[in-house]
């Protein structure tokens, strides 16, 4: 081999990098598209889609075992559930849906976005799905329809798990409340790169590595819903005043686990102890340097705690 040839030969990884790097800088919505599917890739999830009550309902599947249906929360969508989903597919058949008006499902032709509402939505993707019962999970609003669907229609729901739900009004106020009663804006609604940047580091202790290129998408896909989602956060803090959760899950006896990142400063971390006050059979795991989202700052660590928890209570599914 010459000199010339493998000056040839040890340049094109070099030039491969830099086709990459250009591509990603270039065409971020792309990669950005890419990127997420190899992760769904990797977690054994895939994207399908089903019709209910006259809605398109998009989700992500994968895994094998007893069905977890996990809800995303506010302005959020099923892939955040992917890398959580990472740890629990080898042990259970993972069903992530994105809620009536978020994501790439169908919006609310009434524009009716109320908890009681999605929670009869969410009824409507089960019984699609043919699951007659299932272990049941959400993240702050998700949370908050969990939790209203496990009293709704208890028989269906073999456990269920909290992440920092919403609806949880006797909380001490978190840095979000105290905000918007001071007149403070949304720091969950965004309209600049520097607002979302903002969201980000209040939702999260020690945000994720996302590239700036990546958070203009982003920031692009929550700019193109932003009037849908101030109009369906009105109507949840309305659900929260309505029903409190604590009141709906007063003696609820279903085996039940609550996580709650002890630097959550969008729901004050104090609701744990107050669903756990209220319902006889559940357990708290509180996290300590994790905000309000722990299944995508700590997802091994999330998923490691429920799977030990469900071994440790009298349901155990594997």
């Amino acid at each position: 081999m010459t000199t010339r040839t493998k000056a040839i030969l040890s340049a094109i990884p070099i030039a491969i990098l830099l086709v990459l790097i250009g591509f990603y800088y270039l065409f971020p919505e792309p990669t950005f598209t890419l990127l997420v599917k190899a992760e769904r890739a990797a977690a054994g999830l895939e994207a399908r889609r089903i019709r209910a009550a006259g809605l398109d309902f998009t989700y992500l599947e994968g895994g094998k075992g007893e069905p977890l249906v996990l809800l995303h929360g506010f302005g959020a969508n099923k892939d955040h559930w992917t890398r959580m989903g990472n740890y629990l597919t080898p042990y259970f058949r993972v069903i992530a849906p994105d809620l009536t008006g978020f994501g790439e499902s169908s919006p609310a032709p009434d524009g009716d976005y109320t908890i009681r509402t999605q929670v009869r939505r969410v009824n409507a993707f089960v019984r699609a799905m043919d699951m007659a019962s299932f272990h049941l999970g959400g993240s702050s609003m998700g949370g908050h329809i969990a939790g209203v669907y496990a009293a709704a229609y208890p028989q269906q729901v073999k456990t269920l798990l909290l992440l920092a739900p919403g609806g949880v009004v006797s909380a001490q106020p978190s840095d979000m409340a105290r905000r918007m009663m001071e007149g403070g804006s949304n720091p969950l609604l965004a309209e600049t790169i520097a607002d979302f940047r903002r969201t980000l580091d209040f939702v999260f202790y020690r945000e994720p590595f996302l590239p700036r290129p990546i958070k203009k998408v982003l920031l692009r896909k929550a700019l193109d819903h932003q009037a849908l989602y101030a109009a369906i956060f009105e109507q949840i803090r309305e659900s929260w005043h309505r029903e409190p959760l604590e009141e709906v899950l007063r003696g609820l006896r279903m085996p039940t686990l609550v996580i709650w990142g002890v630097r959550d400063r969008v729901l004050h971390v104090s609701g744990a102890a107050v669903l756990a006050s209220v319902m006889p059979n559940a357990e708290v795991v509180s996290m300590k340097g994790v905000g309000h989202l722990p299944m995508i700052e700590r997802p091994l660590q999330t998923a490691e705690a429920y799977r030990n928890w469900l071994q440790n209570t009298q349901y155990t599914p594997f």
